[in-house]
């Protein structure tokens, strides 16, 4: 195809027609594909003879079953018509960094990152922007003329972010917010301007200083069914796969990832302390710790909590038990072993519950209140 016709397709918006992207071609099934490929030798036709008025016809009929069958057969119709190239962020924190990083490497385009206008601020977002080829805006400065707009910010500041951006006259088609806890309707403001609007939330721990993958990950989404399937495309790219969530559960959901990473990590420091109270080197505690955590987490992955069960309340070993409790009385760390002695005696398979639960009582804590008539 000749440059200049290839470039005036370009300008009128076909490019995405012209095997310009292979990653679209991919997308596109067998019976769209058919009136696709019609349509390209169209456009070949349309080089050597000129767009009378038949061809021209042909031309729109080809395009038209083509986007028809794709919009029926594919769930990344939206990919296949409007396919995501340039994503800005606004926010520059780990979860920011991450996924721009991330993005950047399978070849999208970070236009913005968008940022406060304290120095501070914008010193962190020129970090993030230089490494990703970015450039470092505010609210008030922002083009906003990428495909994807992600707002990833603390959840108290996303819907202020998101009416102070719906004051702009000029915004994105699709908005996504990255938090795990709230809905699509704090970008209220934005979706009244016309902006189709959802939320992603990537089940995935990211932390400064280790380079994060998402392969293989899950992304929890919501919204407007076009917001969906540009966050259900850009997740694909990254290796990550998708679930719808039901918007009044996102508070639920993000418990439910509170308790697999931070609250994990948690009970794994307080696990740690008692090692190290217990004589074990700093440079040793970690790696004693390494073989028996993930060896447990592998179990309860592949065959539940219950049959991964062990130790002395499986075993009904009240003896030990009770001189772990003494042992601990005077630590922090008592009350985390207590909590989870309370929470295994109502729903894991523990011996001897009447005993345990007469020891935890005597211990101050109320074991078993989840346990009906307990």
């Amino acid at each position: 195809m000749p440059d200049y016709v290839s470039a005036n397709l370009r300008t009128r918006g076909f490019d995405h027609f012209i095997g310009c992207d292979l990653e679209i071609g991919r997308h596109v099934h067998n019976g769209g594909r058919y009136y696709l490929h019609r349509f390209l030798f169209a456009c070949r036709r349309f080089l050597c003879r000129g767009l009378c008025g038949t061809l021209a016809s042909n031309l729109l009929a080809c395009l038209h079953h083509a986007v028809t069958i794709q919009k029926q057969e594919s769930p990344c119709y939206s990919a296949f018509v409007h396919p995501v190239r340039t994503i800005s962020f606004v926010g520059a924190g780990a979860l920011a960094s991450g996924l721009a990083k991330l993005l950047r490497a399978r070849g999208f385009i970070i236009d913005e990152i968008i940022t406060r206008s304290a120095p501070a601020s914008k010193r962190k977002a020129g970090v993030l922007a230089r490494s990703v080829g970015a450039e470092v805006s505010t609210l008030d400065t922002a083009r906003l003329r990428c495909d994807v707009l992600w707002l990833a910010v603390p959840d108290g500041a996303i819907e202020t972010v998101s009416r102070a951006l719906a004051e702009r006259a000029e915004l994105p088609s699709i908005a996504l917010h990255a938090s795990g806890a709230l809905n699509s309707t704090v970008l209220a403001a934005l979706a009244e301007r016309g902006v189709q609007t959802g939320s992603a939330h990537p089940m995935m721990t990211f932390v400064a200083g280790e380079p994060p993958s998402l392969r293989g990950a899950w992304f929890a989404v919501e919204g407007s069914p076009t917001a969906v399937r540009a966050a259900r495309a850009v997740a694909s790219k990254l290796g990550a796969k998708v679930f719808t969530i039901k918007p009044e559960n996102k508070t639920l959901y993000h418990a439910f990832g509170a308790m697999l990473s931070p609250m994990l990590a948690t009970e794994l420091e307080s696990a740690e302390q008692v090692g190290l109270r217990a004589g074990i080197s700093a440079r040793d505690v970690r790696r004693i710790m390494e073989p028996i955590v993930t060896r447990t987490v592998q179990n309860v992955l592949r065959q539940g909590a219950g049959k991964s069960f062990s130790g002395p309340l499986a075993r009904g070993d009240i003896g030990t038990v009770a001189s772990h409790l003494e042992t601990l009385s005077d630590s922090p760390e008592a009350h985390v072993y207590r909590a989870l002695m309370d929470y295994a005696i109502g729903a894991l398979p523990v011996k001897r519950c009447d005993e345990m639960k007469r020891l935890l009582r005597k211990r101050g804590s109320g074991a078993g209140k989840r346990m009906s008539g307990a």
